[in-house]
């Protein structure tokens, strides 16, 4: 007996081919589009604002390609089980969560900068 998955809905790609007869050459999802431009607009403002590169067709050309290839990397993670804004999500957890400290602090517990601390008063004898 075959039983055939309840998410067929999900099988059907968001694809824009272009308009009618003049399809584009690449299938690419929707949210594909949106990568690229956001991570085209961010290679090109750092290699123009932060590293000083001249505007020249190579600096473009090479943003293009670089760009492309970061679309390529990002939208392997991107599915219609996590969409991309999960996955953003996920990934500024992992940056801004907590680490395990590789160095032991021994003797400091509970310590307030609130509680005033006082030398230690010599022991009565």
């Amino acid at each position: 007996m075959l039983a055939e998955p309840d998410d067929e809905i999900y099988r059907v790609n968001p694809v824009w081919l272009g308009p009618p007869r003049m399809t584009l050459p690449w299938r690419a999802r929707y949210v594909a589009y949106g990568v690229w431009m956001a991570a085209f607009l961010a290679i090109f403002t750092v290699a123009r604002l932060v590293l000083m590169l001249p505007l020249t067709v190579w600096v473009l050309a090479w943003s293009l390609v670089l760009t492309t290839v970061v679309t390529r990397l990002i939208c392997r993670r991107i599915d219609f089980e996590k969409p991309l804004g999960s996955v953003l999500s996920a990934f500024g957890n992992e940056i801004a969560g907590p680490r395990r400290h590789l160095t032991s602090q021994r003797g400091v517990v509970g310590l307030s900068s609130r509680v005033a601390i006082r030398p230690a008063k010599e022991a009565i004898r």
